[in-house]
């Protein structure tokens, strides 16, 4: 019952800095987590059950079984190896008794900055033309932008008997519910830094529609809501400037149809924007054996792509592709290992 206080409330925050926010402000939090999550289009919310959940949804943080380790790198703007910004996520999952705890740490890093100074102004044409032959005569002077936060979620999956009145027909479904308190810091070399606490929440509602519909052989209906940095996350600057996060509600839909033939699980999703502007997202994933999956999506018109591997349910490996026109492709990739079945010397086959 406390948990769900907790939830409520953060749910309930009156939005008085909403429609005040900055542009741009706490930008990398809108960098998505998982490769997973990114072939299949973004199109997570309904999902969100391995180490990339905090992200898109925190109820999903308590659909995680074991404990989990779990760590993506992703090249911004240009290939691995050469891109202008590195993007990283390392995380742990903690599955309690009543509630799943999650920790996790995310990076932006650019480095190799050439700091030029503002010679606006300089109205005198010779002292401008001056200082900028001085500029270049000498060694550059670099810094890096760095951004941080640190994200703790804490889940629950409440699962219920619900009678729904006729033909003494009952059925049991899943309500998770999550919340992320999140730490923010943003530094941009010797010339300032920002720090924040922001809020997240999250719920689902799962389902399996071949019991609800009395037709043996359809699948399980998820549908998923989810708030991050609610009512404005505000970023104090160092030089007395303020920033305000802005709050997005994202909304999802996800179906799972087993395939028994072929041995696979065909997963088919969406994702929108609830009351902004903003084209939706779609996935499909096609898992053979929970071993091997095939996956495609389109984020925001864009088309993306990847694969998975699952090596006896101890490792995941994902990679995505994503192909945006102004930015060029955009390559992930993350993998997750669960210690719980990784120490465990006779894991049960499933």
């Amino acid at each position: 019952m406390v948990f769900l206080a907790i939830l409520c409330m953060a749910f309930g925050i009156v939005r008085p800095l909403y429609g005040q926010t900055s542009k741009y402000a706490g930008e990398f939090l809108q960098i998505p987590v998982g490769a997973r999550a990114l072939s299949m289009g973004g199109a997570y919310t309904a999902i969100a059950n391995d180490e990339s959940a905090f992200h898109w949804n925190a109820a999903g943080v308590s659909l995680v079984p074991d404990q989990l380790v779990g760590f993506m790198y992703s090249a911004e703007y240009g290939t691995p190896g050469s891109s202008l910004a590195n993007f990283y996520q390392v995380g742990f999952t903690f599955p309690l008794k009543d509630i799943t705890l999650a920790a996790n740490w995310v990076r932006l890093s650019v480095g190799d900055l050439v700091h030029t100074p503002d010679l606006t102004t300089i109205s005198v044409t010779d002292e401008r033309a001056a200082m900028v032959r001085e500029i270049f005569a000498g060694a550059p002077d670099y810094f890096s932008d760095n951004e941080d936060a640190f994200v703790l979620s804490i889940a629950r999956d409440n699962k219920f008997t619900l009678d729904w009145g006729w033909l003494y027909y009952k059925e049991q479904i899943e309500v998770p519910i999550g919340v992320n308190f999140k730490i923010i810091h943003q530094g941009i070399g010797n010339f300032g830094s920002a720090s924040g606490i922001g809020v997240d929440a999250g719920a689902m509602v799962r389902f399996s529609l071949a019991e609800f519909l009395l037709t043996p052989g359809l699948g399980k209906l998820s549908l998923g809501a989810s708030a991050t940095d609610i009512a404005g996350t505000q970023l104090a600057w160092s030089t007395q400037r303020t920033q305000i996060v802005p709050m997005y509600i994202h909304g999802g839909i996800a179906y799972a149809q087993p395939i028994p033939y072929f041995h696979t699980v065909a997963t088919f999703s969406s994702d929108f924007l609830i009351a902004q502007a903003g084209q939706p997202s779609f996935g499909v994933d096609m898992s053979y054996d929970s071993d091997i999956s095939l996956r495609f999506g389109l984020d925001q018109g864009f088309f993306a792509t990847g694969a998975g591997f699952n090596w006896e349910k101890k490792v995941d490996i994902n990679y995505s592709l994503e192909i945006n026109d102004a930015l060029g492709p955009e390559h992930r990739l993350s993998f997750s290992v669960d210690l719980d079945r990784m120490l465990r010397k006779d894991t049960v086959s499933e």
